[in-house]
């Protein structure tokens, strides 16, 4: 008798652990499904963090070069109408300038 109550305790063990070990198999099914699902919500937030940023980024530049061409006109208009108030002026150093471009290209 005493066997057979041994032999029924290794028996019960034995299916104790096999729930134990079919559970743990069930969280760590578990544990893997919540990584996956964390890992695809940081993707998606660093996604959109990206995207932001690439829009605040693309945003700035594009305000920094309406301010140059903004500037790029109105130094035009200021360089025109210099020359328009003093041509004699405008024309010498319009010569000046291209006799030392001349001279700096001359020598190489």
């Amino acid at each position: 008798m005493a066997q057979s109550a041994q032999a029924r305790n290794g028996s019960a063990s034995v299916q104790d652990l096999e729930v134990q070990i079919d559970a743990l198999k069930d969280d760590i099914a578990q544990i893997a499904r919540t990584l996956g699902d964390l890992s695809a919500a940081k993707k998606n937030d660093m996604r959109d963090t990206v995207q932001n940023r690439a829009a605040a980024l693309r945003d700035r530049g594009e305000a920094t070069v309406a301010e140059m061409q903004s500037r790029g006109m109105e130094m035009g208009e200021q360089a025109a109408d210099a020359v328009r108030r003093q041509p004699a002026a405008a024309m010498g150093i319009a010569v000046g300038l291209g006799f030392l471009v001349g001279l700096m290209t001359g020598r190489r």
